[in-house]
């Protein structure tokens, strides 16, 4: 039995390991951060809703990290952690591991170029969900206006008066 659960426990242990080192360097979070970006500009209209405050969510904290990250208030090591409460790490961040100006300038432009990009596939998402809505709206307004002539062309067809006239003798 105890053999068992230390199986079990074994397994629950690299599951959660897993999941927690699945993205382990900073360039690795980047690049799942630019898969994000270029994911927002091609979801799917009728899921914008659905998926666009998780993207979002998402890349705001790392822009906001990034942009702590260039300030100086903590090395990259952090993002790759996905906290910023860890105190120790901050201190040390703040001891050692200043940028350089060059790297700050580098660090902001590539902060500055991640927003724009950001606003750009948020623009064209939002541009696809709205065209949709647009679509779907035209779709129902021919619709309602066939009906509407079908109702016009039945109340004056000659059928229908022709009963109307017999149903009041």
């Amino acid at each position: 039995m105890k053999i068992f659960s230390a199986i079990i426990l074994l397994v629950c242990f690299s599951i959660f390991a897993q999941e927690a080192n699945e993205v382990r360097t900073t360039f690795e979070y980047t690049k799942k951060v630019k898969q994000q970006l270029n994911a927002i500009k091609k979801l799917p209209p009728e899921n914008y809703f659905k998926e666009v405050d998780t993207y979002r969510l998402a890349l705001e904290k790392y822009m906001e990290n990034k942009k702590r990250v260039c300030e100086g208030e903590f090395s990259t090591v952090i993002l790759e952690n996905d906290t910023v409460n860890d105190q120790s790490a901050i201190d040390n961040a703040k001891k050692g591991n200043k940028l350089s100006r060059e790297e700050r300038k580098l660090c902001f432009r590539e902060l500055k170029a991640l927003q724009v990009t950001f606003i750009n596939n948020m623009f064209i998402a939002r541009k696809n969900y709205l065209d949709h809505l647009h679509n779907k709206r035209i779709d129902q307004l021919k619709v309602a206006r066939e009906d509407a002539i079908k109702n016009i062309q039945m109340s004056f067809s000659k059928k229908r008066r022709v009963i109307k006239r017999k149903g009041r003798n």
